[in-house]
């Protein structure tokens, strides 16, 4: 990468094209030929100049608007813990008088997409990002770190040891939810979480399972059995009603889902299998949302404290932007168990 305060000037000689293509290239005008684009990209990608012209924008001055990036999972986008996170987060931006744009992004396309948050971050007009949802490997993660944005991850960074990030302490979360069920009465416990390639999902998991290789539970004779991809309230119901299909014996006791929302799901189809809650079937939820009070009966769940959750990954991205502090902080919310009327 070269050193030089290279200008669009300069990016223009060095390819070969005007200056206005040049400008096209970095505002990703669809009328630019794709061998044009890609010949005007190599020169800016060796020289680092796109790098430059972000990081003199942010040193000249502050946009005091914030990106906030959810990811689309399989289009259905975000659900109720999400949009009460999003709205704590709407009020504590506004208290430091920043604004926050909500932008929905995949790892897949988050370059191309002139509709993606990442388009204002690439040309200057926000200061910095805070994240949910990322995978291992997510290539959002090294961008932000290679154009030096600040952000904060708002779950657990697996690649790099230096992001900052906020995250329940999902591992304990399974471990808990496990011994609680267990503790109950509860022999035959099935825990429905999420796609495995986000981050939080497989640690749940191996919480939950880690909790039946204790000598508690071997005294109790509970048994626990995972079922991955359940990533929303319709695949949560095919599931339980297909659980719920087995011998009595086999039948599942207490289902424990990762998401109080998508524990509809398990209601409804123990409600069309005849069967009561929490008599028959107990159900458990993660994450405390407020419609889980209304549930019938009243879902018991395990909380991840929103305010935590915003107030730690506000100061960690303030620090960041006030003092160019650039080292990982990490912190892990730690679960607690509320309980209703559902187990």
């Amino acid at each position: 990468m070269m050193k030089s305060k290279l200008t669009i000037s300069d990016i223009s000689r060095m390819s070969g094209v005007s200056v206005r293509t040049v400008s096209r290239v970095l505002n990703h005008d669809p009328k630019v030929k794709p061998s044009t684009r890609e010949r005007v990209q190599k020169v800016i990608d060796e020289t680092g100049f796109e790098a430059n012209i972000l990081a003199r924008g942010l040193r000249a001055k502050r946009t005091n608007t914030l990106i906030v990036f959810v990811a689309q999972h399989e289009n259905h986008y975000w659900g109720a813990f999400h949009n009460e996170i999003l709205a704590e987060m709407m009020v504590e931006a506004k208290r430091r008088n920043y604004r926050m744009v909500i932008s929905s992004s995949s790892a897949e396309n988050y370059k191309e997409d002139v509709n993606d948050g990442f388009y204002m971050l690439k040309h200057g007009m926000a200061d910095g990002a805070i994240m949910f949802d990322i995978m291992k490997g997510d290539p959002r993660t090294a961008y932000l770190r290679q154009k030096k944005i600040p952000f904060v991850i708002i779950g657990k960074d697996l690649d790099y040891y230096d992001t900052s990030y906020v995250d329940l302490d999902n591992r304990y979360a399974g471990f808990l939810g496990a011994q609680y069920l267990a503790s109950k009465g509860r022999k035959r416990i099935v825990f429905m979480v999420g796609h495995e390639e986000f981050n939080n999902n497989p640690e749940r998991a191996a919480g939950f399972l880690e909790y039946f290789d204790t000598p508690e539970a071997k005294e109790t004779g509970a048994t626990g059995r995972v079922i991955t991809g359940v990533h929303s309230i319709r695949v949560a119901y095919e599931k339980s009603r297909e659980l719920l299909a087995a011998p009595v014996g086999e039948r599942p006791d207490a289902i424990f889902v990762s998401g109080d929302e998508r524990a509809l799901g398990a209601y409804r189809a123990i409600r069309e299998a005849g069967l009561d809650i929490p008599e028959d079937v107990a159900v458990m939820g993660i994450d405390n949302i407020r419609l889980g009070e209304y549930f019938h009966p009243p879902i018991t769940t395990i909380d991840q404290s929103i305010p935590s959750f915003v107030e730690n990954a506000f100061d960690i991205l303030f620090r960041q932007l006030e003092n160019s502090q650039t080292h990982g902080k990490r912190v892990l919310i730690t679960p607690v168990i509320v309980e209703r009327e559902s187990v």
